[in-house]
Formats: structure tokens, sequence, C-alpha cells
């Protein structure tokens, strides 16, 4: 450890520990795999941090539902894709088959928000091939797939967001 880093002193009193556990679930909220990372950083009794878990679930403080909810809202305002947010949500250790339920159960139209999110990036950029040149224009292409695609959109999807920019598929 250098000079600059700070130790952080581990919490072993349970009192402590739940206040610390209200204060994050106070500002945000959290994945019970998530807040259990948290609560390790602080406390290396897993007797207690597991205690305290079980006790925030069953008062319906720690709740993954909830948490699921507002994480998918959140990263469809951000215009993510079905692909991207279930692999956020699997990092953050929500099991797979929960989370493709409720996804479903939304009924995104993922080509539109994949149109939405190519015309919010690439809207003030439209690709003309006699403008950029043969070159260019399928450097741009491929530059645009690749943004797409990591933000989480199927082939199709991608192809359907810039059907209006391009003829040339």
């Amino acid at each position: 450890m250098n000079k600059f880093q700070k130790t952080i002193p581990l919490i072993t009193d349970p009192a402590k520990l739940r206040a610390r556990g209200l204060y994050w679930l106070g500002r945000q909220e959290y994945s019970i795999h998530d807040f259990r990372v948290k609560l390790e950083k602080v406390c290396e009794n897993i007797e207690l941090t597991e205690a305290l878990i079980t006790d925030f679930v069953s008062r319906d403080w720690l709740n993954e539902q909830r948490y699921l909810e507002g994480f998918v809202r959140i990263k469809l305002s951000m215009g993510l894709g079905c692909q991207r947010i279930q692999q956020e949500l699997k990092q953050h250790g929500l099991k797979s088959d929960v989370t493709n339920l409720y996804i479903e159960s939304l009924e995104i139209d993922w080509f539109e928000q994949a149109k939405s999110t190519y015309e919010r990036k690439f809207a003030n950029k439209p690709m003309d091939i006699d403008q950029l040149g043969k070159d260019k224009f399928y450097k741009e292409k491929a530059k645009r797939y690749r943004y797409m695609s990591y933000r989480g959109f199927k082939p199709d999807e991608i192809k359907y967001s810039m059907e209006n920019q391009s003829d040339d598929w």
C-alpha cells in the first residue's frame, strides 16, 4: 500500500454495519450480489453480512425486482439494446431467466429502439457514397455498425436502423 491509499477500518459491530447498509440503500438500489460485494469490502465476517442481507430482504429494503425494473428503465433511456442490457444484468448477479421474462413482458420494439439510438447518434451525419467516396463510405458504415453492435443490438435491428441512411446493404 502506498502513502496515498487510505485504509478503511473494518466494521465488526452489527449496528454500525446496519447503519452503513441503510445509508447505501438510501442513496440507490442494489442487487443482492452488488450489495454483498459492497458489504464484504467493509466487513470480513461472512455471517454478519449474510444476516444483514437476509434482514434487509425480508423487510423489502433490498429488492431485486425493484432493482431490475429501475436498471432496465435507465438502460432503455440510454438507448441500449436487449443483448447489452441482459449482459449487464448478468454482471450484477441477476439470473438470466428472470431478466429475460421481465424484458419480454415489457414488449419493447427493439427495431424502433435501435432506430432511435442510431438517429440520436448519427442524425447530423448523413452518409452519401458520392459525397464521401467509396472507401470512406464503407469505413463509416462499419464504424456505425460496430457502434450499434456495442450498444447491444442484433444485426437485423442494426440493418433496420441504418436503412434510411444507405441503400447499399
